[in-house]
């Protein structure tokens, strides 16, 4: 039950305003307090420029709000009747509601600054839910108990319409998770509307001033939320934010009202503690820093009916918000561009933060009903079209994807866009790749796709000229923007407040002009560095902001931490402080590197965190029982972030430092650093296969970047032993999802390594052991992909690399692997030749375990030719030779095929002999013994050995035979 006391407002035959309080109260002359605050002002300029005159005249608003308040209250409640019936309704144990409703051509005013002087808080805080009725209600006539709505999720509607207000719902996502299931209408239109049914929806959000048409159309829902009045309306209740509400804070006041929604109160409780959220949490952002505003009164409730929602459920909608500043133009101009047109370049200067953009698009986009799935791919230097396309294809096209050639793969991908709903990111996509994928990928889209269905395409690029695309220029942040974030930038760091507070402050905010990674570099030196300074270090004629922040950061390094993140600087992905620390003990090191160890490398690293050169990369370190330790572990500490764009300043702060020697000190460097980063993929890889398997995965997929591009680097060096080593971790990734990158890293390593004509260097030499790996490897995974032509092509190079005499390992392997490509084009003379020859040459050698496959292969040649016997012989010699190897993953190949050679033989009890073998098991717990042989081989039981099993048991029927 609610205690409601019923204020209403009209005017007499004689134009006076007249007030009557409940249902037995007589109208009387009501005379509202002169002067009422400027709110306008207060809430929507004040914060703007908190200078000067305008500062001291933003607290004295404040201060009236409360001072008016309280002539309102005497106005309204002074009168001993009057006073009378608001002490009876406070005096129960119900909530109370004061419902307010007035006819239309009374003066509207601030309710909500209701205050009782004698408790000295607003009476919506402090208890009494302040709403406004039904407009035109009989004076005295009660609204009504709540009545129940439907629904198990709450679903909200959102509208989104631009304007010069923040985007409040897409913060207001980030808070609710997956508790609430938030949906945009796109495109905005009354259609629209219809189709997706709206009155489905306990909850329609204007973001953005609403449009009268489509709020003509809207169904009788239980809340509408509007950024402005809305005239009359069908719904429950409509919260109006009649000012401008920073975002956050309107996020705030929303998640608030959603989670309370969700734990059972009715839409006029959960309104009252959202603005008890607002007022609990009042600093809102400023050019002078964070300043308290009392926006709580900002939302206004008009009530026709109230409603509760008793089968919501979710859990707890709210989650801690990501740091993503502002955009919100950039935002509703991509919701347009992606939504029409299905592809869009985002563009702009290094540092402007066009990844960071694309990012909290792509998550706001798939969670909000635009796509099905998300696949973000970094566009790598060097990496060409094939790479993109392979890249966009191989997650949901698997092996039919992977066996098709170039051609077919465009075509397979041009189907895929047009037939899911998928938002492709392409982020440092260049003009040669883009041209070359656009037929493919945009082609597919703009093409193909039409309206609100199908796939969309968002290219990331510094630079704009990318074809015929619709492109969206990221520029820098606006000055409330700048705002938010020098509040993130600045938090924790007091001594740069009263720096701030300085009309100084805002005059460099001006030269930085939103740059947001100049920004980063500069403002955090407020702690030691007064405003009229740092304007100084930035005033250089002819330097973006970006250049004079970047140079004057890296001037007021020491030389030595100059040196050394110069020489860190070389690392074309994350900086790692592990290879750092390995580097620094090779003798060919600089004097300014020596002896620097992991820890004394974070140190130097952590100095340029605090500087904002470098940010700090986080590595998963949960696994799952505990937390990981060890080895694995600590390579997933110590690792850093360098912009792109501040590699250079690095670099020319070093050359600055030893200009006559740099040359020298930067080729020692490099070369230490290739031969670390070696030792360091040994480390790694021994990570991957004998250590911390999943750990060790995650750090590879971190710091692959960096590994690939020193192993590139060490290519252009011909230091082909650390080469070597370092391709060795990366065939972990080249042999999972990143098979077309493998093949680009191989060529470019052959055109390195081959002589005219394409041959190769001789084997037995560094350059030649480097070519073999990276061949047999390409081989390998074009077999395992179904490239039978591409497999073919290179088994067939690395056999004529191979002395034929003497007889050698590597040699009989090759043999056998073209047998096993002859066997899978079914060729079985050829696979029955190249089998037989190597398995001759690996008993010349006792090489046991090409022994053990090519019997295998044989055996398998013939099953296939029907010559069971034969094969039966050839797979229990392999199984022979298995044994003593201990190799279980051969030996459980062999006993699938001697299962398989079985049922085709029509015997399952023999099959069934063949799998007790197997899995060492004697019972007949059908059960147990599938569970072990799918353990084993990665095959379920065969139906016809289940099947014997389960009449062989005790009581068991046989299907075979008959019934009684």
């Amino acid at each position: 039950m609610v205690e409601r006391l019923l204020l209403d407002i009209d005017l007499d035959g004689d134009g006076r305003t007249t007030l009557t309080v409940g249902p037995a109260g007589k109208p009387a002359v009501f005379a509202c307090p002169p002067d009422p605050p400027d709110l306008r002002w207060y809430l929507e300029d004040y914060l703007r420029a908190p200078y000067g005159l305008d500062s001291s005249r933003g607290l004295a608003e404040a201060a009236r709000l409360a001072e008016w308040g309280e002539a309102l209250f005497e106005a309204v409640f002074g009168p001993a009747d009057r006073h009378a019936a608001y002490e009876a309704a406070r005096a129960g144990e119900e909530p109370v509601e004061l419902v307010i409703r007035s006819s239309a051509d009374c003066p509207d005013l601030p309710w909500e600054l209701l205050r009782d002087p004698g408790r000295g808080r607003f009476l919506a805080l402090d208890g009494v839910a302040v709403v406004r009725g039904e407009p035109g209600a009989d004076p005295g006539a009660d609204p009504g108990e709540p009545v129940p709505g439907a629904g198990e999720r709450l679903r909200v509607l959102v509208v989104l319409s631009g304007g010069d207000r923040p985007m409040i719902a897409r913060p207001l996502l980030e808070r609710l998770g997956e508790a609430v299931d938030l949906v945009v209408l796109r495109p905005a239109t009354v259609a629209r509307l219809r189709e997706t049914r709206a009155e489905d929806f306990q909850v329609v959000h204007f973001d953005g001033p609403p449009d009268p048409h489509l709020v003509a159309a809207l169904p009788d829902v239980p809340l509408v939320i509007a950024d402005a009045a809305l005239p009359e309306v069908g719904a429950g209740s409509v919260v109006a934010l009649p000012h401008r509400i920073d975002a956050t804070a309107g996020a705030d006041f929303l998640a608030c009202l959603y989670t309370r929604l969700i734990a059972g109160d009715t839409v006029t409780a959960a309104v009252a503690a959202g603005r008890a959220r607002l007022a609990d949490r009042p600093d809102r952002p400023s050019p002078r820093g964070p300043l308290p505003l009392s926006d709580w009164m900002i939302p206004v409730h008009h009530l026709r009916r109230d409603t509760w929602f008793p089968g919501l459920a979710g859990g707890t909608p709210e989650s801690a918000p990501t740091r993503f500043v502002g955009r919100d133009d950039l935002f509703h101009e991509l919701e347009e561009v992606v939504h029409h047109h299905r592809a869009a370049l985002l563009h702009g200067p290094a540092g402007i933060g066009k990844t960071e953009l694309a990012r909290a698009f792509a998550r706001w986009w798939r969670a909000t009903g635009g796509a099905d799935e998300l696949l973000w791919h970094t566009v790598r230097p060097g990496s060409g079209p094939d790479e993109v396309i392979a890249a966009v294809g191989a997650p949901f096209l698997g092996r039919e994807f992977t066996r098709a050639d170039r051609a077919e793969r465009r075509e397979m991908v041009r189907g895929l866009l047009a037939g899911r709903r998928l938002l492709v990111v392409l982020d440092d996509a260049t003009p040669e790749v883009v041209g070359a994928v656009t037929g493919a990928v945009t082609g597919a889209v703009t093409g193909a796709v039409t309206g609100s269905e199908g796939s969309a395409v968002l290219l990331v690029s510094r630079t704009s000229e990318m074809g015929g695309l619709p492109r969206v220029e990221v520029p820098g942040l606006t000055a409330e923007e700048a705002n938010r974030y020098a509040d993130d930038l600045l938090r924790g760091r007091p001594a740069a407040v009263p720096r701030r507070q300085r009309w100084l402050f805002n005059d460099l905010m001006t030269a930085l002009d939103g740059h947001p990674l100049a920004l980063r570099l500069i403002l955090p030196r407020l702690e030691d560095t007064e405003p009229e300074d740092l304007l100084a270090a930035l005033r250089d004629d002819g330097k973006t902001p970006l250049d004079a922040a970047a140079l004057s950061t890296v001037a007021r390094l020491s030389p030595d931490d100059r040196r050394r993140l110069g020489a860190a600087s070389l690392f074309p992905g994350v900086v790692i402080a592990d290879v750092l620390g390995m580097m620094s003990h090779f003798w060919s090191a600089p004097g300014a590197l020596l002896g620097l160890d992991a820890p004394a490398w974070r140190a130097v690293l952590d100095r340029a965190v605090a500087a904002g050169l470098l940010t700090r990369v986080h590595v998963d370190t949960d696994t799952g029982p505990g937390l990981s330790t060890g080895a694995a572990l600590a390579m997933a500490l110590g690792l850093y972030d360098l912009h792109p764009a501040l590699r250079p300043f690095l670099a020319d702060g070093w050359r600055a430092v030893d200009p006559r020697d740099f040359e020298r000190q930067y080729a020692a460097t490099r070369f230490s650093l290739l031969e670390a980063t070696a030792g360091f993929a040994d480390r790694l890889r021994h990570q991957l296969t004998e250590g911390d398997t999943e750990m060790a995965t995650r750090v590879l997929r971190v710091q692959y970047d960096s590994l690939a591009g020193l192993f590139g680097a060490a290519l252009d060096a011909r230091q082909w032993h650390s080469a070597l080593r370092i391709a060795a971790v990366l065939t972990a990734r080249w042999s999972g999802d990143l098979d077309e990158e493998g093949r680009e890293w191989t060529a470019r390593a052959r055109r390195t390594l081959e002589f005219a004509g394409g041959i190769a260097p001789a084997v037995d030499g560094p350059a030649g052991e480097l070519w073999f790996f990276l061949v047999a490897g390409d081989a390998e995974r074009h077999l395992a992909a179904g490239r039978l032509t591409d497999a073919g092509e290179a088994y067939q190079a690395l056999l004529r690399a191979l002395p034929q005499r003497p007889v050698s390992a590597s040699l009989v392997a090759v043999q056998h692997q073209l047998g096993r490509v002859a066997e899978e084009r079914e060729r079985w003379d050829e696979a029955e030749t190249w089998y037989r020859t190597a398995l001759t040459g690996s008993e010349e050698l006792d090489y046991r375990p090409v022994m053990a496959s090519s019997r295998h292969g044989l055996g398998r040649v013939a099953h296939e030719r029907g010559r069971f016997d034969e094969a039966e012989s050839w797979y229990r010699t392999s199984l022979d030779v298995d044994g003593a190897l201990g190799d279980r993953r051969v030996s459980a190949a062999t006993y699938r095929q001697l299962v398989r050679l079985a049922e085709d033989q029509n015997s399952p009890e023999r099959a069934l002999e063949w799998i007790l073998r197997c899995t060492g098991l004697t019972g007949r717990d059908p059960a147990e013994i599938g569970d072990r042989w799918r353990e084993l081989t990665g095959t379920p039981l065969p139906s016809s050995v289940r099947d014997h099993l389960e009449w062989a048991r005790p009581g068991g029927d046989d299907p075979a035979r008959p019934g009684p």
